[in-house]
């Protein structure tokens, strides 16, 4: 008899499985880029930007001179807002998906594993056009929110391979908080053209679990695991859904450096699944949506714009800067790879 999805998907049970393992997955999440921000936690009452007033960090004019026969004069203490936008997302999925999943000996395990793929996938699709939208095209940043946060970013400049440059010149953007860049994010193509060039490091991470060898004695695992990539210092995130240009031999790669916390998170309403079966078909179905926030810390999306498509999100004109430069924490370089 076939695995049926009442037999597998129990939702109480399942749902947070899959918040579990999509978690796990979230590369951004995981190096830190991605902080949650409980004021970007949208009210479950509905609505589909959040806001988040602020004042300017930083006050103008000197110091007056104090004598007896003046006062001080009043400046001002200029307050803005961030905005923005609530994501509603959803997918549904026929019997036949679940059964073709759901092979193995756990096929709940099964479902999960491909389900939390499948959203992590898709939400880093969404985080990646809103790190777009504030820079504007690879090759042309004229206009972008950002624009001022970019190295080789204009149709006048001439990219070339990742290296030592662009980092020191991206880090120089932030003046003084440049040090504070702590993760680069690339495509596969730089990132294997770096190691290539053996220039590519690689740490010990443990996830703060004790150290504990092999059983024989050996040093295999003894530091858990050794899988975290690094450049000039800055743990590495690849991911072939960052933007490029144009078509090899001249292909222009995107690649992103942020701080922890560049970007933040909130929820709206967490993952839902729901589970159906059509007994005239004799077909099951599943369901999810999840309603969530991304936001490139220190910009304000268009309130004309609800509920964004990722063209949308990618769009020059929806997003501008409210906070100053130096207290963004992303900058973009635009650059080749000679494995193109």
């Amino acid at each position: 008899m076939a695995t049926l999805r009442s037999d597998i998907i129990i939702p109480e049970v399942f749902t947070p499985y899959v918040i579990e393992q999509t978690t796990q997955r979230d590369a951004f999440l995981a190096s830190g880029v991605v902080q949650p921000m409980a004021e970007l936690n949208a009210s479950e009452d509905g609505g589909d930007f959040v806001q988040v007033p602020f004042y300017k960090a930083n006050l103008s004019g000197d110091f007056e001179r104090l004598t007896d026969s003046s006062s001080l004069i009043p400046g001002k203490i200029t307050a803005d807002k961030q905005v923005a936008a609530v994501l509603h997302r959803g997918r549904a999925f026929e019997s036949r998906d679940l059964a073709a999943l759901a092979a193995g000996s756990d096929p709940m395990a099964a479902i999960g594993s491909k389900v939390a793929d499948y959203i992590a996938n898709q939400r880093q699709k969404d985080l990646l056009s809103c790190v777009a939208g504030v820079f504007g095209a690879v090759e042309d940043t004229t206009g972008a929110a950002f624009a001022g946060l970019a190295v080789d970013g204009l149709t006048s400049d001439t990219p070339t391979e990742l290296g030592p440059r662009q980092i020191v010149e991206a880090k120089s953007l932030l003046g003084d908080q440049g040090e504070k860049l702590a993760v680069i994010a690339m495509h596969p193509k730089v990132y294997y053209s770096l190691m290539e060039r053996r220039a590519i490091d690689f740490i010990y991470d443990n996830n703060g679990q004790p150290d504990t060898g092999a059983t024989d004695g050996s040093t295999a695992q003894a530091f858990g695991n050794v899988n975290v990539p690094t450049f000039m210092g800055l743990r590495v995130v690849v991911s072939a859904d960052l933007q490029t240009n144009g078509a090899a031999p001249n292909t222009e790669y995107a690649t992103y450096l942020f701080t922890q916390g560049a970007i933040g998170s909130g929820e709206q309403l967490g993952l839902q699944t729901e589970t159906d079966r059509d007994i005239l078909a004799k077909s099951d179905a599943m369901s999810i949506d999840l309603h969530y926030v991304y936001h490139p810390i220190g910009s304000k999306f268009s309130t004309a714009v609800s509920n964004p498509t990722r063209a949308q999100l990618e769009t020059v004109g929806n997003w501008t800067k409210v906070y100053e430069t130096n207290n963004i924490g992303i900058v973009r370089i635009t650059n080749t790879s000679n494995l193109d």
